[in-house]
């Protein structure tokens, strides 16, 4: 029995893909048995992703519940591999496609590259930050995002850096609810170390169309989103050994505060740094 993938790529260049991703991205490959156009592609980093024909259906027995399938010109994100540097000199190498290396004051890095039929795949790997660049970057956050919205009117909230791209009101929602959904995750681990934690992964795109990020006011969430970084960092700095302490969740896998905080304090920077851009796209 096959392990079911958490990612889906839909494309009309099958066999250009798959090509791609096996010679050009150094992918492993698993075919299923008996289907033409349907293959697990096994990235450099481990994620498992299923590259399926467009004439191919229902897909549910080869994905896990919740899963994501970009759509075109959105970035897919990958873990980076254990060799990030010589996976990133390698690629960058082969010039006929376009790939694109970026560094961040916070540590992270990413490679991107724009396969065949058009999607951005992404891997991301990062500097060793220590605990208190962690902290300090991550009570930034409030002060960045108030500078970066500042002087903006509700009109111009709507302008986005590109088109098919979030707008900054879009933005704002996504980095808040990101925040919001991760905080009793945190609470539970600092509260009560080794606990069992059940939580429920949701699709930032089904949250945006369900919760209207596109027409709703951020005046309330910027708050909320000030709030949650303010108490978050005073108990990360009030508790002993907090970055150490952990939960399980119910896979069985054990996430620590550290490995939760990190993610969050550079997913708001990298937000933020796309508010600015947008601004500069359009001149506000």
């Amino acid at each position: 029995m096959f392990q079911k993938a958490d990612k889906c790529l839909r494309t009309n260049k099958f066999t250009e893909q798959l090509e791609f991703y096996r010679r050009l991205m150094g992918f492993d490959v698993e075919q299923v048995e008996g289907e033409q156009q349907l293959t697990f592609l096994i990235a450099p980093g481990g994620e498992r992703i299923l590259l399926a024909g467009t004439e191919q259906q229902d897909l549910s027995l080869y994905l896990t519940e919740v899963f994501d399938q970009p759509i075109l010109g959105q970035s897919f994100y990958l873990s980076a591999p254990s060799s990030f540097y010589e996976y990133r000199d390698r690629v960058l190498a082969q010039k006929q496609h376009n790939a694109e290396w970026v560094e961040t004051e916070w540590g992270w890095e990413r490679l991107s590259v724009t396969d065949p039929e058009g999607y951005v795949i992404t891997f991301w790997g990062g500097r060793n930050l220590s605990d208190g660049q962690i902290i300090a970057f991550y009570d930034e956050a409030p002060t960045r995002l108030k500078k970066a919205l500042e002087g903006l009117n509700d009109q111009q909230l709507d302008l986005s850096r590109a088109p098919g791209k979030w707008s900054i009101r879009q933005i704002v929602l996504h980095m808040v609810d990101s925040d919001a959904t991760s905080l009793a995750m945190v609470k539970f681990a600092l509260a009560e170390p080794g606990r069992v934690f059940h939580g429920n992964a949701y699709d930032p795109d089904v949250w945006a169309a369900g919760l209207d990020y596109a027409h709703r006011s951020i005046q309330a969430e910027v708050e909320l989103f000030c709030a949650i970084r303010s108490h978050i960092g005073g108990l990360l700095k009030h508790l002993p050994d907090a970055m150490d302490r952990t939960v399980s969740l119910s896979s069985g896998h054990i996430v620590s505060v550290r490995q939760r905080i990190e993610p969050l304090m550079g997913h708001a920077l990298h937000h933020i740094g796309q508010i600015l851009e947008t601004r500069k796209v359009h001149g506000v």
